[in-house]
């Protein structure tokens, strides 16, 4: 019957196990199982009624040799099976082209001499998985890194052969916008805005990234620089990747901006009237700066006059995107690259080996110290009474599941649990974010507990 589940007994001097097919034919699993026959199975294993069974197996053979080589384990998207790919990796491997070696002897032999396709045919073996202390794994990384570096410097070096017009500012906008603020700058923020400004008023194109940890002071001292690029007789356009953040920059902008420099946020919400004049504006020069997520980029969006583009949290954006808004300002577009993401310093030059860079490491003397503490999920009451505590006292809980599995769905399904847990706890005070909701509600989700409408935020 096609929408039963076929049982198949299987038994050996080990033991007894169960063979689980859904929507199979009994015609099919008799021809593939057939009775008192020896037959390889493989697959994962599962105990259900107080009983050992393979659900549906990922190989069935009578071969046990070809299974034993082509059950490789990968980290897999959902919707492609192991057995799938497995298949499509052995046909690569069979086809791998004969790459003529770019090393020199000296550094062959740091790892052994092993060669390129050797080393890809070793990375596929099962018996391989986690040796990465092996030489074919080191020298497979050490290429990976090298070819980054050399593409990165490319790069580099075209950018820095592009002559442009040097921006030309005074420090009114500085000090106008330091007497707004109720902080003083750290002398790494002193020290990002220093050698921002040199580039902007050099005569090569600014490629720079700005790195520094969340709340470190990042935004205000791009901020800064766009006013001393708008001095300039130039637009800026701030580009975040959500429209959330996107508003975050144009409401503190507004608070500090002189109130006679026009700027404007172009969001996916925006009236098509709004819209529209928005774009005009931006073609007569009459907007100096626009705020906005990737759409700013659109062929449609044409600047008169764009001298500076700000892109916020960089991480999302590979080499080539880096590269194509550069040449979409034109020779005297100069880029600024804002990042929270850690890198370490070893490898900062093989990743943005195409720009310089400015690490903010100070944190403001306004910012509160940081506490971490650990607890165990059986210790699960402990942070209950704590979170209660701090709503008591007019404060928010953001409660973030981790990625268990390389699955969204788990992931997806693991905070939909903690939300619903959490909302016994707390009615009709907790919101909940996954990758299955629309951009639209999760922007009003988030603007519920901007709003403080939501006191728990749950998100994956």
């Amino acid at each position: 019957v096609r929408n039963l589940p076929n049982r198949v007994n299987c038994q050996d001097e080990t033991g007894k196990i169960d063979c689980i097919f859904f929507n199979s034919y009994e015609g099919y699993i008799r021809k593939i199982l057939p009775l008192n026959e020896e037959i390889t199975i493989s697959g994962k294993i599962s105990f259900f009624k107080n009983k050992y069974q393979i659900t549906n197996p990922t190989y069935v053979a009578k071969d046990s040799s070809l299974i034993e080589t082509v059950h490789n384990k990968y980290s897999l998207t959902e919707g492609i099976s192991e057995k799938v790919y497995n298949k499509i990796i052995s046909q690569i491997l069979k086809n791998l082209p004969t790459l003529n070696e770019w090393h020199s002897p000296n550094i062959l032999k740091k790892f052994d001499n092993e060669t390129w396709n050797d080393s890809i045919i070793k990375l596929h073996a099962p018996k391989n998985i986690a040796n990465y202390k092996s030489n074919f794994y080191r020298r497979l990384a050490y290429d990976e890194i090298l070819s980054s570096f050399l593409v990165n410097s490319e790069i580099r070096k075209k950018i820095k052969k592009i002559k442009k017009d040097s921006k030309n500012f005074t420090d009114k906008y500085y000090k106008n916008t330091i007497s707004k603020l109720n902080f003083n700058l750290t002398n790494d923020q002193k020290k990002a805005l220093f050698d921002i400004n040199e580039d902007l008023t050099s005569k090569s194109k600014m490629f720079r990234l700005l790195q520094g940890d969340v709340g470190s002071g990042k935004t205000i001292v791009s901020l800064i620089s766009a006013l001393n690029v708008i001095e300039s007789n130039f637009q800026v356009a701030l580009m975040a990747p959500t429209e959330i953040l996107a508003k975050q920059h144009f409401n503190l902008a507004k608070k500090i901006f002189p109130k006679n420099i026009n700027i404007k946020l172009l969001s996916s919400k925006s009236e098509n009237i709004e819209k529209k004049k928005i774009i005009d504006d931006l073609k007569n020069n009459q907007i100096k700066m626009v705020f906005g997520t990737h759409a700013i980029f659109q062929k449609k969006i044409i600047f008169s006059k764009l001298g500076y583009i700000i892109i916020d949290e960089q991480h999302k954006f590979g080499v080539r995107q880096r590269k194509l808004l550069s040449d979409k300002g034109g020779k005297n577009c100069d880029v600024l690259l804002m990042s929270a993401t850690p890198i370490p310093r070893t490898l900062t030059m093989s990743i943005y080996g195409d720009m310089d860079i400015s690490l903010i490491k100070e944190k403001p003397n306004h910012r509160k110290e940081v506490k971490t503490y650990s607890k165990l999920e059986s210790k699960l009451e402990d942070v209950i009474k704590f979170v209660k505590k701090e709503i008591k006292e007019g404060n928010q809980i953001f409660w973030v599941c981790p990625l268990i599995e390389e699955s969204k769905k788990i992931d997806h399904e693991s905070s939909v649990k903690k939300f619903e847990y959490l909302n016994k706890l707390f009615p009709k005070n907790v919101g909940l974010l996954h990758g299955k909701i629309e951009n639209d509600d999760k922007e009003i989700i988030l603007n519920k507990f901007l709003n403080k409408e939501y006191k728990i935020l749950v998100s994956t």
